[in-house]
């Protein structure tokens, strides 16, 4: 198969920890850590699964950043010199899918997105509005934990400084990230189309057809993601008869206005934010936020240590104190 082929087809996808890290590099490098900014190409065989045929890593150029990135681009092999190498660059990789796990999709869009809902929802609906009751279950220990990250995690010095490739950058890194969030991107499948893993497909009860089948997350989250909308939809038909209704509600007007002016207020311009002036957009807001709270939390938590937690991935994040990267060491 041409690469013409593959990409009209939808058979090559790539694993981008370039642009997002290449600003960083020569800062993380001065430190005891040593990493990459990495590409990956993966190829979608025939089962369904993707398979990994080139890895490229970069370093800013020793002669300045105008001269552009330093790169050299590693393919599979399984013996020798090759296969230690191929293994060494899955395993830079591996950091850097790791370390952004855990910054931006695991820190920044659940815990850290999520705090201003659960601050306005607290300071501008009552416990008896209906919205309030629906939402509060699903806030539930977030304030705690964030308030215990902030003292252990996050913190200078912290968990995350000591074992996250960015050492001391982390929080930058992450913050700097937050100028890419879209709340209406946080929806699931808005999320899958957005990243070329799914196509819009009317006839679909999911309203979108997966290009990878073998996608366990995206497969069990779909059904998730359903269930919590029809759930949403059903309660709030209770309550709102009417798109008037949903204007005319001082409480749930004024929650929305401190979401967007006060809690993300580095956002509060942005054109994306649903107006909440329908019924539609109560649902579709609510479902976004309970998502996000609930079960993308719960994956992207649960999972955190048989994907951090391999060899190479942990030895690398906490020990990475190579004077050069391993791979530049092993090339010269």
């Amino acid at each position: 198969m041409t690469i013409t082929k593959a990409i009209e087809n939808n058979k090559l996808f790539i694993l981008g920890h370039h642009d997002s890290l290449m600003p960083y590099l020569r800062r993380i490098n001065s430190t005891s850590a040593k990493t990459y900014a990495t590409r990956t190409i993966l190829f979608l065989k025939t089962g369904g699964t993707p398979k990994p045929v080139a890895i490229e890593l970069s370093l800013p150029h020793p002669e300045g950043d105008h001269h552009g990135a330093l790169s050299n681009v590693y393919t599979p092999a399984e013996d020798g010199v090759e296969g230690s190498i191929w293994q060494l660059a899955k395993a830079y990789v591996a950091v850097n899918d790791f370390g952004y796990h855990q910054l931006i999709c695991h820190w920044l869009h659940t815990h850290f997105a999520i705090k201003p809902f659960i601050i306005s929802t607290n300071r501008q609906l009552s416990v008896l509005h209906p919205i309030h009751k629906l939402l509060q279950p699903h806030f539930r220990d977030t304030m705690n934990i964030n308030a215990l990250a902030h003292q252990t995690l996050i913190n200078a010095g912290g968990f995350l400084e000591m074992t996250v490739f960015p050492g001391k950058y982390c929080l930058e890194f992450s913050s700097t990230m937050y100028k890419n969030w879209v709340f209406t991107d946080q929806a699931l499948p808005a999320d899958l189309i957005k990243r070329g893993l799914a196509v819009e497909d009317s006839s679909s009860s999911k309203g979108v057809r997966l290009l990878i089948e073998d996608y366990p997350f995206v497969v069990d989250g779909l059904e998730i993601w359903t269930t919590i909308k029809t759930w949403v939809e059903d309660y709030c038909n209770i309550y709102y008869k009417t798109d008037e209704m949903v204007q005319q509600d001082v409480e749930l007007q004024s929650w929305w206005k401190e979401v967007r002016e006060k809690g993300h207020a580095d956002k509060k311009d942005e054109l994306w934010w649903p107006k909440m002036h329908t019924i539609k957009d109560l649902i579709n807001s609510c479902t976004i936020i309970i998502w996000v709270a609930s079960a993308l939390h719960a994956a992207l938590n649960f999972g955190q240590y048989p994907y951090g937690g391999t060899y190479p991935t942990a030895r690398l994040q906490a020990v990475a104190s190579f004077q050069k990267p391993a791979l530049r060491c092993m090339m010269n």
